[in-house]
């Protein structure tokens, strides 16, 4: 179905996409030049989705292996003034195909289609978090595959500018949470661990698992696994090119770019891309700090209910949108699945999240280029505040009532959780 709906909005696009910074790379680890590979990676990313679909890659190569794909979408206005001839030349159409010159294959025969694994694992964190919870099974988890589904951030994610790292990222750190709340440090720093090497900002979900742990024992055992996991994933990128692999974790690298004015409250700073993105990526560190320590220290048995817990990760990850620099469809995945998940762990119907998935992905993005910047910016900080409360008001709500539950949503879960049901 995933893959059926990437198909109806045209297949992910070649050439306006970061899709070449995954698939090239992968495409160079399956021949085993982690250097180039690290060359290759033309945005600052983590190694972790072209290290897992290498492998793919490596086994399917007459099949999918290619990291270019032809694309048969209408000529992109940016490119018209250019002329047909450098759109044909630079993306492809599958159209122009020929038996002399065959060019690149259908996306779906290329490593486009690899990018159904990153929802795969959206998927199976999604429930495993919404099993830890106590609520799994059932309705609920039908309601979720289907949410996942019809989520536009998810198709977005690849269709439009091809990200399925967040996919993955997401999916990763729901599953890392899971385990947390099933106090299973060990295996929650691992899953942290690939989480952090898809995309950067999982870290913003690890904060808070650090504050569920219930001591400085199960606090070592997630950063010791969390951190294993990463260097184990790091470390021949960067024997291989230490320069690179410095500029693509640092998720700050930006090579001749000025002053860029973008919709977003940090994007309209009259300052350098680079100070943008260290205040994009570091503010919203120190703001999920802030917001967990003080969860910790006034609410801190309220944290061992699943719902509490899974508001302060919401909390924390949509810190990321309030000092976003640049506004993206893809940006409101995580947010967008957390406020799923949250809602069905309270065994309610999620007409909240979709009204906040609604509204920003048509009503925000429909402001982008209608509407003053300063205006689009403001709706685009209001949708990440309103999305804050909604995940700090859980740390104090009461726990919801459940007059039947069935075993599997019980089994393995925390004391607290057990205790609700």
């Amino acid at each position: 179905m995933f893959l059926l709906i990437v198909f109806v909005r045209g297949g992910p696009n070649p050439g306006e996409t970061d899709a070449h910074a995954d698939t090239d790379p992968a495409t160079a680890i399956s021949h085993g030049q982690f250097r180039l590979a690290e060359q290759q990676t033309a945005v600052p990313n983590p190694p972790g989705y072209p290290l897992l679909t290498a492998p793919l890659v490596l086994a399917l190569r007459p099949l999918v292996g290619s990291p270019r794909w032809c694309d048969d979408k209408p000529i992109p206005a940016a490119l018209r003034n250019f002329g047909a001839a450098f759109f044909r030349r630079v993306l492809d159409p599958c159209a122009s195909r020929t038996p002399a010159h065959p060019g690149y294959p259908i996306w779906y025969r290329s490593q486009a289609v690899l990018s159904v694994l990153g929802w795969i694992v959206l998927l199976v964190g999604a429930v495993l978090l919404l099993g830890a919870a106590g609520a799994g099974g059932g309705v609920g988890e039908m309601v979720l595959v289907g949410a996942l589904l019809a989520l536009p951030a998810t198709t977005d994610a690849v269709a439009q500018s091809f990200h399925p790292q967040d996919l993955m990222s997401v999916g990763f750190s729901a599953a890392a949470c899971a385990q947390g709340l099933r106090r299973r440090w060990a295996a929650a720093g691992i899953l942290f661990g690939l989480a952090l090497l898809c995309k950067q900002f999982a870290l913003l979900a690890f904060i808070p698992a650090l504050a569920l742990a219930p001591d400085w024992r199960g606090r070592l055992r997630l950063v010791a696994g969390t951190g294993l996991v990463g260097a184990l994933g790091v470390l021949p990128f960067y024997l291989a090119d230490p320069t690179a692999t410095t500029h693509a974790l640092s998720a700050t690298y930006v090579e001749g770019a000025g002053v860029i004015k973008t919709p977003t409250v940090i994007g309209l700073l009259g300052v350098g891309e680079y100070r943008k993105l260290v205040l994009a990526r570091d503010l919203p560190l120190v703001l999920a700090v802030v917001i967990t320590a003080l969860a910790w220290w006034r609410a801190r048995a309220d944290l061992r209910r699943p719902a509490a817990f899974v508001g302060l990760v919401l909390a924390c990850l949509a810190a990321r949108l309030v000092f976003e620099v640049s506004l993206w469809n893809y940006y409101f995945l995580a947010v967008g699945a957390l406020l799923l998940m949250l809602d069905l762990a309270w065994r309610r119907p999620p007409w909240r999240a979709a009204l906040w998935i609604v509204a920003t992905r048509y009503g925000v993005e429909w402001l982008g280029p209608r509407a003053p910047s300063w205006v689009t910016a403001l709706a685009f900080l209001s949708a990440a505040l309103g999305a804050m409360v909604v995940g700090l008001r859980a740390l104090r709500a009461p726990a919801p009532l459940v007059a039947s539950p069935s075993p599997r949503s019980t089994e393995g879960a925390t004391p607290a959780a057990a205790g609700v049901a």
